[in-house]
């Protein structure tokens, strides 16, 4: 197993929920995960929302999602049987897909996001480290697509963009 890459993925994985949950509580509760990607490079979520997102919302979510990620909350994992899942957390658990079989993975960050998930996870939101929102795009009707990169891949965006316009500022002088 490359540790390295096993703890970039498990990064991005978690800043989906923390990201997932900030969008809807900037955008609304109709907000749902259409679809996700996480690899090394970056991330992606694609929500369903009725119009492209500004801007001024996804700096929001973005600084919300890093107030969650500040705060440290424990990312809490367990295996539940279906019915037991339904009952205590609803139908939002399969905002991924329906998971198939009798139990169900649920992954739960207290009062912002819990869903029936079987990837890898950070065990406290302090541990994904900074997350930069790099765009949004309209993929279809009614779903908007967040591209993000979280812990050492946003750290290096950062580094990036700083040394973008420190070239800049030396060529305008």
């Amino acid at each position: 197993v490359d540790r390295h890459r096993r703890a970039i993925l498990m990064r991005h994985h978690t800043a989906t929920h923390v990201v997932n949950g900030a969008a809807r509580k900037v955008l609304g509760s109709w907000v749902w995960q259409h679809s996700a990607f996480k690899g090394v490079d970056g991330a992606r979520l694609d929500i369903t929302h009725y119009a492209h997102l500004t801007r001024e919302e996804l700096l929001e979510i973005e600084d919300l999602a890093n107030h969650v990620v500040l705060k440290n909350t424990p990312v809490s994992k367990e295996v539940l049987m279906r019915n037991e899942a339904e009952q205590r957390y609803g139908f939002r658990i399969y905002q991924g897909g329906v998971v198939p079989g009798r139990e169900v993975r649920i992954v739960n960050i207290p009062d912002w996001d819990v869903e029936a998930c079987g990837g890898i996870h950070c065990d406290y939101t302090g541990d994904i480290g900074l997350i930069k929102v790099l765009k949004s795009e309209r993929i279809q009707d009614g779903v908007e697509r967040i591209e993000f990169v979280a812990g050492e891949p946003a750290l290096k965006y950062v580094q990036k963009q700083e040394a973008s316009i420190i070239n800049i500022s030396q060529i305008l002088n």
